[in-house]
């Protein structure tokens, strides 16, 4: 029996200031093309989750935020039995600012949208999404929502 590769993969999960997640799509030339995911990617040698989770951001999104900015979620364990690999996912959130959007690389991703925790519920029962995309980001609006920053998701909104 083959043993299974172990993958770092730090991701953030961003809410804007009316509750919305951001999603990106993978590009089509990628493995797993086409499924919306949320913002991270490989640990390089010698890196903290933190700091790959905030250069993952910045290279993905443009986004530039500073490590007080991200708060810590949990840690999840994503297997993925037919490419003999589990994705370890330190998981992040932060809040940015309504009208802040994504520049992403073509080579990366083939498009963006902040989505309601319903549609990205949705999503992943059509298989849209990459293995536990909802859990993760339900997890991140759990944390928000207990650390009192409920108030700061919904400034949009008053």
């Amino acid at each position: 029996m083959k043993k299974t590769k172990i993958h770092v993969v730090p991701c953030v999960v961003i809410f804007n200031r009316e509750g919305k997640v951001l999603l990106l799509k993978r590009a089509r030339s990628k493995r797993n093309g086409g499924r919306w995911e949320v913002p991270g990617g490989s640990l390089r040698y010698g890196e903290s989750p933190r700091r790959g989770a905030l250069r993952e951001l910045r290279e993905e999104t443009g986004f530039k935020l500073t490590p007080l900015d991200l708060r810590p979620v949990d840690t999840f364990g994503i297997i993925y039995p037919e490419m003999r690999v589990e994705f370890i996912i330190p998981l992040y959130t932060a809040v940015v600012d309504n009208g802040m959007d994504p520049v992403i690389r073509p080579e990366e991703h083939d498009d963006w949208g902040w989505f309601t925790m319903e549609q990205i519920r949705e999503m992943e029962l059509r298989d849209e999404t990459m293995k536990g995309a909802y859990i993760m980001v339900r997890s991140a609006e759990k944390l928000l929502i207990g650390a009192k920053d409920h108030d700061r998701l919904n400034d949009g909104e008053k």
